[in-house]
């Protein structure tokens, strides 16, 4: 079965090694887990000293754990035993970063002690020609959008068999500096009054950052008055955030004053795209940033799916102030 980019191919023996080695892990993991929660039992959880809750969440976390244990062991048999692999070619179209963070609730043992488990966890994956697929840092870390990949990976347990580079697009960061055949581009500048509109925008991005730091100096003040008799020692850290958002707050009050002074002012930088980066988490909203050869900057959704690598933007910032309120694409410099 084979399409312009998609192949199945047989397990080597390579690969039938490589997947073997997931039962090894798997096999480690179960020891290690049930040397835990032996201890666990043997020692701390006593049922004449403890109510149900614990002894129920116990069983809980045991169940999960086999079931972790399950997953691997079941996904690499069936990957053994169908002896296939899926070979995917093509361009690097995004990379993603996923973080996720659990958090197990706290609870009340019978001794009166509370407990709470966090645990985070990071995974990365690239897609290709629209695909995506989970990898190891290692090879994340390697590729940069558009660049041409070749990988293996096995239909089950998505375990990563093969990885290779077939071709570095041409503006990539490694091919700009090592080429003798290319030129690096130089970011261009140009300074410019701003419209009515846009300083009307980069007045509400700068009071909001002041509004936000004017909360927690007010926050801090009041704990600082509530808590003022309290231990010494415990009130350094409220003295701190008191002063350091009171003179944030300070600076970007008058760094807003010089901007107007200035007549508002906008400097517009011509960069290139080298990359793109996507974030995605459990706990927070998606964060979008590209990276150019001026550095990496965040940006919106909306401008994230229209930027390709090696496309040149211009950037708006305000002068002075140094907020970037824009991204264009049609601007010349």
């Amino acid at each position: 079965m084979t399409t312009s980019n998609f192949e199945i191919k047989p397990l080597s023996s390579q690969d039938r090694n490589k997947l073997k080695k997931q039962y090894l892990f798997a096999i480690l993991f179960l020891l290690v887990a049930s040397a835990i929660f032996y201890f666990i039992y043997a020692f701390v959880i006593k049922p004449d000293n403890f109510s149900t809750i614990p002894i129920v969440m116990f069983s809980i976390f045991m169940l999960f754990f086999a079931g972790i244990f399950s997953y691997i062991f079941w996904n690499t048999y069936i990957d053994l035993k169908r002896g296939v692999k899926h070979c995917y070619t093509g361009n690097i179209t995004d990379k993603r970063i996923d973080k996720h963070t659990t958090k197990s609730r706290s609870y009340n043992t019978g001794f009166g002690t509370k407990t709470r488990h966090k645990s985070s966890r990071t995974y990365y994956y690239i897609s290709i020609d629209n695909n995506e697929h989970s990898v190891p840092y290692s090879e994340y870390a390697k590729v940069s959008v558009n660049d041409k990949v070749y990988l293996e990976s096995s239909p089950k347990s998505k375990t990563v068999l093969a990885f290779t580079i077939l071709e570095k697009h041409l503006n990539s960061a490694n091919n700009i500096t090592n080429s003798l055949h290319v030129i690096p581009f130089k970011s261009k500048s140009i300074t410019k009054p701003m419209r009515q509109q846009e300083i009307e925008l980069v007045k509400k991005l700068v009071f909001k950052k002041i509004r936000k730091k004017t909360i927690y100096f007010l926050l801090s003040a009041m704990l600082l008055f509530v808590l003022w008799t309290g231990f010494i020692l415990f009130l350094i850290p409220l003295i701190i955030a008191f002063i350091y958002y009171a003179i944030t707050a300070l600076i970007q009050l008058n760094q807003y004053a010089k901007f107007k002074r200035n007549g508002c002012l906008k400097t517009i930088s011509k960069v290139q795209v080298i990359d793109k980066l996507k974030t995605t988490s459990n706990k927070h909203s998606t964060g979008f940033k590209i990276k150019t050869n001026n550095g990496i900057i965040n940006v919106t959704a909306l401008v994230y799916n229209k930027i390709q690598a090696s496309q040149y933007i211009n950037l708006h910032k305000a002068s002075i102030i140094n907020i970037m309120y824009d991204v264009s694409f049609d601007e010349h410099i």
